[in-house]
């Protein structure tokens, strides 16, 4: 999970909430997808896999049980994330919003206070913080260390594929801070498509590691 900077709503948004009776299943929803998906580079909002505007669901991340119809229209709450589901199969092994429901979580990727809790095992990929209820949230609420999805041995091979590229121009005996920090910067960024690289969570946890 990475800090994600919320920008301004879609055009659409703003004037469709001008009407009258406006209400969120009325809106546009495919220029919030495309909005989101520029402002995550294209990683799901909690398990950071690449997500599409065909295969992406709109996350309110404090839940929509709690929310009137003109709350639900706040884009600042809207995130983008995968559609939780294992091959297309409901209820097996779901993950990030789907497996979430209506439960409200602690962690947030819009507060980078709360991403601050966040740590990963760099040898099973696991995903985990010592804070007792952003744990619950990450493993249980969220499920984002779910085996059916791979998501642990996913992040563990992106994390080796880095460090091995790295490795080819940068032993790790010459890593220097500055080094490192503009590693971050270029893994940080979006490539030609605007997407950024997947599972960069693990990826900045261990660069920013490497910086103390």
């Amino acid at each position: 999970m990475i800090y994600i900077q919320k920008g301004k709503e879609p055009a659409s948004l703003t004037a469709y909430k001008k009407q009258a009776h406006a209400y969120y299943d009325g809106c546009n929803k495919d220029d919030i997808r495309e909005n989101l998906l520029r402002e995550q580079g294209y990683l799901c909002a909690y398990c950071m896999r690449r997500i599409e505007k065909e295969k992406m669901k709109i996350e309110h991340w404090d839940p929509e049980d709690n929310l009137t119809e003109l709350e639900r229209l706040d884009y600042s709450n809207m995130l983008g994330v995968c559609l939780g589901h294992m091959n297309g199969q409901k209820k097996k092994d779901d993950t990030c919003d789907t497996h979430k429901g209506n439960v409200r979580i602690i962690v947030d990727p819009r507060d980078s206070r709360t991403l601050s809790e966040i740590k990963y095992r760099s040898k099973s990929g696991e995903i985990y913080s010592e804070n007792e209820d952003i744990q619950k949230d990450l493993n249980e609420t969220l499920n984002l260390n779910s085996e059916g999805h791979r998501l642990p041995q996913n992040r563990k091979e992106k994390l080796n594929a880095v460090i091995n590229e790295i490795a080819k121009t940068m032993p790790q005996g010459t890593w220097t801070k500055e080094k490192i920090r503009n590693l971050m910067i270029e893994y940080g960024k979006c490539n030609s498509e605007g997407k950024k690289t997947e599972y960069l969570g693990i990826i900045q946890w261990y660069l920013g590691k490497k910086m103390k």
